[in-house]
């Protein structure tokens, strides 16, 4: 299906999940008293950070996502 769109619109659909995203990913780290992705990442897969992992797993898919929206935006 082959839907035609404002790139207007578009771009302002791509800030909006990406202003989402980047508040999904703070909250996670806020969760866990954490400034950096890494450091949460790393800290539940070192076994510092305990019980981290289904957290740590959330923000690695978040930041996969965020990613993957930022090169369609720079597409555009």
């Amino acid at each position: 299906m082959t839907i035609k769109l404002n790139s207007k619109i578009a771009q302002d659909l791509i800030n909006t999940k990406l202003q989402v995203l980047d508040e999904k990913i703070s909250a996670i780290l806020k969760k866990w008293n954490v400034e950096t992705v890494d450091h949460l990442i790393e800290g539940a897969k070192s076994g510092k950070i305990e019980d981290a992992e289904p957290d740590a797993i959330e923000l690695q898919n978040l930041i996969d996502k965020r990613d993957e929206i930022e090169k369609l935006s720079r597409t555009m």
